[in-house]
Order: C-alpha cells, then structure tokens, then sequence
C-alpha cells in the first residue's frame, strides 16, 4: 500500500495519470466533469500552469489536489495568486486522511513559492474545516470572489460556497485591508472559477 504524495506539473503528466485524475473527477462529480473517452477532459487550462499533487493505493489514484496560480489586478496592484482546484478522493477511500495529507501538500508547496502572494479559492461551507485543519486556510465571509466581471459569471455568492483565503508575501500582508471587504475579480474565461 503505497499514499506517498506525489507533485508534478500538470502540464507534464503522462496521458496515464491526467486519464486517472479525470476519471476520478468524473467519480465525484459526474454532473460537471465527463468521463475520458478517446479524448482525455483536461482537468486544468494549460495558461494556469497548475502542479498536481496524488497519491496511489495499489497503484490507482485515490487523491488529487491542483495548484493553479495567475496574476490578477485589485485595487491598483498587482498580485500572484494561487488556489486549490479540483480536489477529489476517490469515494472508496474517503475517510482516510487521504484528502488531508494531499491538501496539506499542496499548501506547503504554495507556502515555499517565493512569488505567490496570496491563496484564495472557494469550498462548500461544510468542508471550510477540513481546509483549515489541513492547511490552516480561514474563511474570510467578508470577500466575494467572482470569476470575471461578464454578466453571469461564476461568483462565490451565486454558488453559494465559502471563500478561503491566505497571505503569504509581505505585499499581501501590507495590503491585507484592501484585501479584505472587497470583491477579487479572478479574470478568468467564462465558466472558469477557483
């Protein structure tokens, strides 16, 4: 039995490890991610550059946990930021730590990169502990996300799901107030969100 987590860059996976990732997705969402057929449904936009972390249980893939960062504007600064997306373990195997340890990875990783300034990605309000508890992400209630800034894009209200937030740099840190009771526009392609 082997639950090592594993890292690499989404974009360099094998086709074997992007078919596991999306056929895992498919197992805990079917209504939104597909099942692979010939073609393999990526489970990032190449532009995000997200690294991947997973482990393997007798060589299947039980947990995924993707890193996506980008450069966004708010308030007349600049700032590189980076989310978790896609996190899924698979339903056999739930209730294990799995999860947990993947998650606490893939923090740690984002807490090493020197030019990330801050984390922010949503989550169904049930699962804000299970984010905190594995990598010490905190609610912020007073910041809506939202994905762009088209009519009907995705934004953490109409989804009605938590935003999760950490800062990492010093900017951040000096910036904190205007990163708080505030709407953060993503700038993401239509149907995109974090």
């Amino acid at each position: 039995m082997t639950n090592i987590v594993q890292s690499i860059y989404y974009n360099q996976a094998p086709d074997t490890l992007q078919r596991g990732i999306a056929s895992m997705l498919h197992q805990v969402w079917p209504d939104v991610c597909p099942m692979p057929g010939p073609t393999i449904p990526k489970a990032h936009d190449k532009e995000l550059n997200a690294r991947s972390f997973y482990s393997y249980i007798n060589e299947k893939l039980v947990s995924y946990a993707g890193v996506v960062h980008k450069t966004i504007r708010h308030e007349g600064q600049t700032y590189n930021i980076a989310g978790l997306s896609c996190v899924a373990t698979d339903p056999k195997y739930q209730g294990q730590g799995l999860g947990l340890r993947t998650v606490a990875a893939a923090t740690q990783w984002i807490e090493k990169q020197k030019d990330i300034d801050f984390g922010i990605f949503t989550c169904k309000p049930s699962l804000a502990s299970f984010y905190h508890h594995a990598g010490a992400w905190t609610v912020v209630p007073d910041v809506v996300l939202i994905g762009s800034r088209d009519e009907g894009a995705l934004s953490s209200e109409s989804l009605d799901v938590v935003v999760l937030m950490r800062l990492f740099s010093e900017k951040a840190k000096a910036y904190e107030s205007i990163l708080h009771h505030t709407t953060i526009n993503l700038d993401f392609p239509d149907g995109q969100f974090l």
